[in-house]
């Protein structure tokens, strides 16, 4: 089997967020994945209405998001816990190309050689370091110039591999998250101490929050930050919880500012929306969103993911375009 399909945009990059969240339902990518997983009439119902345009785009996002739920093998477990489905070889294949076409396998594109504001999402320990690392490379190699650095991390306890990922690091003491990305961002900008530190200790399960302030040889700011909870008395802050702390509390965001969000190509897509949503529409400002290249930065662990893997972040994709249009 050999399939491939035309790349489809990320959304922000057409004619307007409306236009684009539709013509991402209508790429040929996204029938042919719903296609090759459908059983029920309710699946084929899907099918029609994605080849039709048959309803509003928030109805099919929620019809595509309850299709999704086959695809979710994490079920509340940390994505380096997620078992794998039992996909055909066709179904895997499909699922790889039309990862590619979607945006989750890298192509993303710099529009611009300055940005204001540089992000670095955090993630699984792994992503902690080499993100750091490759925004760091982009600036120190002058592929672009960033007005300040931001650290996006959050206190989440490590699981399964990531102690021993810590220790691989040269780094044993680290438990969580927001240490993590502390340590990648000291390391990947020679930062020393922090110029000055802020923060609530909670004991709600997403109420602490800490900002360190760093400032680079250079003289350009660096910031770690792990955000608050938007529900923290029910879970910890996710990427839009960050996002919207980052716009309020370390940045003052104001319309026409240039911002780049650093993270891994599969995470792409749905990080990307959720910026759109929670930063360029209510704020003003431009974003791009690039994952990092494989072997741009020498000695960083490379990620192979498995076709699990992707129709995982498609679902998350799907979540995070549903969550915009419900915006509009």
């Amino acid at each position: 089997m050999s399939v491939r399909f035309e790349q489809v945009p990320l959304v922000g990059a057409g004619t307007g967020p409306a236009e684009d969240v539709d013509a991402w339902l209508a790429s040929a990518a996204v029938h042919a994945l719903v296609e090759a997983f459908a059983v029920t009439p309710d699946d084929r119902a899907l099918l029609d209405a994605l080849a039709t345009g048959k309803g509003t785009a928030g109805e099919r996002l929620s019809a595509l998001d309850g299709f999704s739920d086959r695809w979710d093998t994490r079920k509340g477990l940390e994505r380096n816990q997620a078992p794998e489905l039992e996909l055909s070889i066709e179904q895997e294949e499909l699922a790889l190309e039309a990862a590619t076409a979607l945006g989750l396998r890298g192509g993303a594109r710099l529009r611009f050689d300055h940005y204001d504001h540089v992000l670095v999402l955090g993630g699984l320990i792994r992503a902690c370091l080499v993100r750091p690392a490759y925004a760091a490379h982009l600036i120190g190699t002058g592929r672009i110039d960033a007005g300040s650095v931001t650290g996006l991390g959050g206190h989440r306890p490590f699981v399964g591999d990531e102690f021993q990922l810590a220790v691989e690091a040269g780094a044993p003491e680290l438990k969580e998250e927001y240490e993590a990305m502390d340590f990648g961002m000291r390391r990947a900008f020679g930062l020393s101490e922090p110029e000055s530190v802020e923060g609530e200790v909670s004991e709600l399960p997403g109420g602490t929050w800490g900002v360190r302030h760093y400032r680079t040889g250079e003289g350009v700011k660096v910031h770690v930050v792990a955000a608050p909870s938007s529900e923290p008395g029910t879970r910890r802050a996710n990427t839009p919880d960050s996002y919207d702390f980052f716009a309020r509390h370390v940045a003052q965001l104001s319309a026409g500012q240039r911002l780049l969000m650093v993270t891994t190509p599969i995470y792409v897509p749905a990080q990307h929306t959720a910026a759109i949503r929670m930063l360029a529409l209510p704020y003003g400002v431009e974003v791009d969103t690039v994952g990092n290249e494989p072997g741009a930065v020498p000695g960083a662990p490379v990620t192979d993911f498995s076709a699990t893997k992707y129709l995982l972040e498609v679902r998350s994709t799907v979540r995070a375009l549903r969550q915009l249009t419900e915006s509009f």
